[in-house]
């Protein structure tokens, strides 16, 4: 079975953000089994701590999307091909201005 681009993508990034809300999730369990009632700032922090990560996933997953979107993922291997001729006209030029030179 081939799987193209698009699904492989997808599928990293939902492999990703479920990794990370797992383990934001157990993270939470963790603190609220915890006995937290004696210091206030404790639960002040993680709540804090949390939704930064939340904040950064919904960052991540806007990227990822508007990157979809623009097309960046229609032909990953058209940069690869573009520094190889880069290189390739480097060298012709460098080989001219040694003969020229």
């Amino acid at each position: 079975m081939r799987f193209d681009q698009k699904t492989v993508g997808i599928v990293l990034t939902v492999l990703v953000v479920f990794v990370v809300g797992g383990l934001m999730v157990e993270r939470t369990v963790e603190f609220l089994n915890s006995d937290f009632s004696n210091n206030e700032t404790d639960f002040r922090g993680f709540l804090i701590q949390i939704f930064a990560h939340i904040l950064t996933i919904i960052g991540w997953l806007f990227i990822i999307i508007a990157a979809f979107l623009k097309g960046h993922f229609n032909d990953i291997e058209k940069p690869k091909t573009d520094i190889l001729e880069l290189e390739e006209k480097i060298r012709k030029k460098e080989i001219m201005d040694r003969k020229g030179g």
